[in-house]
């Protein structure tokens, strides 16, 4: 029997390889959808590990262009290099040029070109890439034979580029080129609602852990700086390192494996101010003293415990509580 949950949740695609149940995922794979089957540039902008190549991805299959997806990592390409890696080159064209080599644009003429951290390439690099844009051209290197260029572009970063056109670090022409559509992929602090869903997901991948309900809880309340790609990391080195195939919160806590910057009483906070109960200070308060009690089988000194007060806090509220029917169903409303 497999080691996932047993509360695991259905895969959410909302886009080919993309999982989501965030409204805003929601919505913007809507958008990616209708811009997929277009062949406009798409410009991908959001943080380092929030998944922008699954983005990529995803509108190359649902363009249906019968190429391939190249995928390029911009900021990986030797100065050098780069002519003969995007444009191809002749036999000879050059010391060590020892057979023909087509290049990026050739391989991705009927696909898809993704460059990944397009803010990467210099200026003089960036002058080379926007004339194959502008007349949809390109020769080899040492060839005098033009050919066409008929895929699309799609880029990503995760800098502010229309910052880098101010600081004349990015041409103004080439933003252009690359943006008619440009995506803001949201961080996954923004989507928190996915982290159980995503953890979950790559735990099923591995098959080897589970999570609790608490694991689960202090995942989505951690600090994910590297977001997806971050969290990943996380349960990939839990399913090496924990004991057993139960993950809980304090098998989280003592591998130190997240970031747990959490700031517990912000985030309670938070979702008992959305809760449709009228004097929530009250009720809150009440429904501790009672799961406390409950949780400890009636013991007061060690329900006070728990609650980090005194025992007499309890039992004055406990008498309260008692005398007053009503409130007791209000908070365990």
């Amino acid at each position: 029997m497999s080691a996932v949950s047993s509360f695991l949740p259905l895969m959410s695609e909302v886009l080919p390889g993309v999982i989501s149940q965030n409204a805003t995922m929601k919505t913007l794979a809507a958008q990616v959808e209708k811009i997929a089957r277009s062949d406009g540039a798409v410009f991908l902008h959001g943080e380092t590990g929030t998944g922008k190549d699954l983005l990529a991805k995803a509108i190359h299959q649902l363009s249906g262009r019968p190429g391939p997806l190249v995928s390029v990592n911009c900021g990986a390409i030797p100065e050098t290099l780069f002519e003969s890696l995007f444009f191809g080159h002749e036999k000879g064209a050059f010391t060590g040029a020892d057979k023909k080599q087509q290049g990026f644009f050739y391989q991705a003429s009927q696909g898809t070109l993704f460059l990944d951290e397009i803010a990467e390439l210099p200026l003089v690099h960036q002058a080379k890439l926007l004339r194959v844009l502008e007349s949809r051209q390109f020769s080899r290197i040492g060839s005098s034979e033009t050919q066409a260029f008929t895929g699309r572009i799609v880029s990503a970063s995760h800098a502010n580029l229309a910052a880098l056109v101010t600081e004349r670090t990015f041409r103004e022409d080439l933003w252009y080129r690359i943006n008619l559509f440009e995506i803001t992929v949201p961080a996954l602090q923004q989507r928190r609602d996915d982290i159980p869903l995503l953890a979950q997901h790559f735990a099923r991948l591995n098959n080897t852990i589970r999570f609790s309900r608490c694991a689960l809880k202090l995942l989505q309340c951690s600090a994910w700086p590297g977001n997806i790609r971050q969290l990943k990391n996380c349960v990939d080195k839990l399913s090496v390192l924990a004991d057993g195939p139960e993950v809980t919160a304090q098998t989280i806590q003592q591998l130190a494996i997240c970031d747990e910057q959490v700031n517990w009483a912000a985030r309670v906070a938070q979702e008992i101010m959305e809760m449709p109960i009228s004097n929530k200070l009250r009720t809150i308060h009440d429904a501790l003293i009672e799961q406390a009690v409950e949780k400890t089988n009636g013991n007061k000194t060690e329900a006070a415990r728990l609650l980090g007060v005194h025992r007499k806090v309890v039992e004055r509220r406990l008498a309260q509580i008692q005398t007053k029917p009503a409130l007791v169903l209000e908070a365990r409303l």
